[in-house]
C-alpha cells in the first residue's frame, strides 16, 4: 500500500483530476434537475426517453449528450468563469455577440439573405396593391447601425451596413396609397440617448416613442407628449436581454426597462381575456402589460404579454377623437412593436396589433372583419430580412 502511495505522489496533478472527477460525478448525480435556465432565459434539455430505436438512429445519444450538457452540476457557475477567464484572455466577443462600449452588447451579422428580403417586399408589395387604404411601411435600424461610436474597436465594420441597405429595402416597397416611414434618420438623432438596451436586441421604450411621434407627425395625427405621459411612467431595474443570454458576459450591466401605465377600457389576446400558462394555467388579460413578468428574466415579455397573434386595445386616450367616430389602427410588426404599441392609444380609439407568427386568422378574414383608418407595417432589419411569415400578409 506504502509503496502504491509513493506512485501516486509521483503523480499529483492525475490524482487531483481524478478527485475533482470523482467529487463532480458524485454531486452531479445528486443535483435536482432545472427545468429552465434564468442566467439563459432558455428551457433545459431534460432526460431523453429510451428506446432501441433512437439508440439505433443515434438520436437517443444527441439528445442524451445535450442533456448532460444542459444539466451539468454549477453550470451557471461555470459559465460565468468561461466569461471571466475569456475577458481576462482580451476577448471581445462570444457566440455571435460583441462587446462594445459603456457595457454595450451588439449582435453580429456579416450577411443578409436578399433573396428572403425580396420576397418579403414582394409580398408586401402584394398587400399594399390589393388593400384600398393608406399603408405605412417602416424598418427600424439595429443597434449597431446607429450606435457606432460604441462598437469594439476592431469589429466597427464586422455588420452589415444598414445605412444602405435600408434605404435600398424601402425603396423596393411601392405602391400609390404608401407612406414611407424613415426611421434611420430618426434614430440617428437620437444617438446619445438611450434608445436601445445595453444586453438586448429591442430599441428602448424611449426609442419606440420617438418612431411612434415619427409616425404620428407623418399621418397629420395628434399625439401624446412624454411630459404629458410622465405621470404614467413605471422603472423595472435589472433586466439581462438576450444579447447577455447569448454571451453570458460577466461585467454586464443590467438595463432599466420604462413603461407606461396607460388606462384602457379593453384589451383582448386572440380574442380572449386570458392567456395559458406553461403549467397549465391561465392568466388574466388586464392592462397592456403583463406585470407579473417583470418579476421574471425575460421582463421584455411583459409588453403585450409577448408575442401573441391578434392583440386589441380600446381606451380613451385619444388626442384625435371625434364624436359619434371609432378611428383604428392595424400595427403588423415583430417584437419591436410591443412597446410602440401603447403608444398608439394615443392616437387612435382602438388599435389592432398583429404578429404574422401566430395570427389565428388569416389577414383577408381580419380586413374583412374590421376597417381601418391606418395600417402600419413596422419592422427590424434583422428580423425583416429572416422572416418567413410576411407571406401571410397575402393569405
Amino acid at each position: 500500500m506504502k509503496e502504491k502511495i509513493k506512485k501516486l505522489r509521483r503523480y499529483p496533478f492525475l490524482v487531483v483530476f481524478v478527485a475533482f472527477m470523482l467529487v463532480v460525478f458524485c454531486a452531479d448525480m445528486l443535483t435536482t434537475r432545472r427545468q429552465y435556465s434564468e442566467l439563459e432565459n432558455r428551457t433545459l434539455k431534460q432526460r431523453p426517453d429510451f428506446s432501441l430505436k433512437s439508440l439505433v438512429e443515434n438520436e437517443y445519444t444527441l439528445e442524451y449528450e445535450e442533456f448532460v450538457n444542459d444539466q451539468f452540476v454549477l453550470r451557471d457557475q461555470w459559465i460565468t468563469l468561461k466569461s471571466v477567464a475569456e475577458s481576462a484572455l482580451g476577448k471581445i466577443e462570444n457566440n455571435g455577440v460583441a462587446y462594445g462600449k459603456e457595457h454595450y452588447l451588439f449582435g453580429k451579422t456579416t450577411q443578409t439573405d436578399q433573396q428572403q428580403v425580396d420576397r418579403n417586399v414582394s409580398y408586401v408589395n402584394q398587400f399594399i396593391s390589393g388593400y384600398d387604404g393608406d399603408v405605412t411601411f417602416g424598418v427600424i435600424p439595429n443597434s449597431y447601425a446607429i450606435l457606432t461610436d460604441k462598437l469594439p474597436v476592431g469589429l466597427e465594420n464586422i455588420n452589415i451596413d444598414q445605412k444602405s441597405l435600408i434605404p435600398q429595402l424601402q425603396q423596393q416597397v411601392q405602391g400609390e396609397n404608401l407612406n414611407t416611414l424613415e426611421l434611420l434618420p430618426v434614430m440617428e438623432s437620437h444617438s446619445q440617448e438611450e434608445i436601445y438596451y445595453h444586453t438586448d436586441h429591442h430599441w428602448t421604450t424611449l426609442g419606440a416613442w420617438y418612431a411612434y411621434e415619427a409616425y404620428a407627425q407623418s399621418r397629420g395625427l395628434a399625439y401624446g407628449s412624454l411630459e404629458e405621459m410622465e405621470a404614467w411612467k413605471q422603472a423595472v431595474p435589472d433586466f439581462y436581454g438576450t444579447y447577455f443570454s447569448k454571451s453570458k458576459n460577466f461585467d454586464a450591466q443590467p438595463d432599466t426597462i420604462y413603461w407606461y401605465d396607460f388606462p384602457v377600457t379593453d384589451v383582448t389576446v386572440d380574442g380572449k381575456y386570458t392567456l395559458p400558462t406553461s403549467d397549465g394555467g391561465e392568466i388574466p388579460v388586464e392592462g397592456m402589460y403583463n406585470v407579473s413578468q417583470f418579476s421574471q428574466r425575460d421582463k421584455y415579455a411583459a409588453f403585450l404579454y409577448g408575442n401573441n397573434g391578434l392583440t386589441v386595445i380600446k381606451s380613451e386616450n385619444n388626442k384625435n377623437h371625434q364624436d359619434g367616430v371609432t378611428s383604428r389602427v392595424l400595427l403588423i410588426k415583430d417584437s419591436y412593436g410591443n412597446s410602440l404599441a401603447p403608444f398608439l392609444t394615443w392616437s387612435y380609439d382602438e388599435v389592432y396589433v398583429v404578429d404574422l407568427r401566430a395570427l389565428p386568422m388569416t389577414m383577408s378574414q381580419l380586413l374583412e372583419q374590421t376597417e381601418f383608418d391606418d395600417v402600419l407595417i413596422l419592422y427590424n432589419y434583422e428580423s425583416f430580412q429572416l422572416d418567413r411569415n410576411v407571406v401571410r400578409l397575402i393569405a
